[in-house]
């Protein structure tokens, strides 16, 4: 027993200590690495941005229109089928059904500066010229803004950008 009366361990109070040290760093570092709602929202605008270019793009390449449509918690892209009714694009890898980001929500969405109903579509014809417009996408106090001109470009507009 000699031995162990030399020996000193930790007192609880140390414990503590480091528990709480530690529990702060792996915070702080949560914190750090979790994307901002402007990093998510400014991503999932450019990724929608991608997508409307493509149906642009895919709408003159292929020679027939392609529709775009807001959903509850996402979007759609359509085609016109045989008996020139629109259809869901589902089989597209690019142009497939797609939800927003946790959160993410569409504010407004504008053809020609006139809003654009919840059953209409959004068009993209085989000419190549498009109808500008503009969608509003915010998540929670974040803002940014898309802008469709008539030669099917899309651009993502930050509070201040003008426009």
């Amino acid at each position: 027993m000699g031995a162990l009366a030399g020996q000193r361990g930790f007192t609880l109070i140390e414990i503590l200590v480091v528990l709480v040290i530690v529990g702060i760093m792996v915070g702080l570092a949560t914190v750090r690495f979790l994307p901002d709602d402007q990093t998510t929202l400014t991503e999932e605008a450019r990724r929608l941005a991608i997508c409307l270019e493509q149906a642009h793009d895919q709408a003159v390449a292929a020679g027939e229109p392609i529709g775009f449509s807001l959903e509850q918690k996402g979007y759609r892209f359509w085609s016109l089928d045989a008996r020139n009714e629109w259809v869901p694009r589902d089989g597209d890898d690019v142009l497939k059904p797609r939800a927003l980001a946790e959160g993410v929500r569409v504010r407004g969405l504008s053809v020609n500066r006139q809003p654009v109903a919840a059953d209409e579509r959004l068009l993209f014809l085989p000419a190549g010229s498009t109808s500008p417009f503009v969608m509003d996408l915010a998540l929670n106090v974040a803002e940014v803004r898309l802008r469709g001109d008539r030669f099917g470009r899309v651009r993502v507009e930050f509070a201040g950008d003008g426009g």
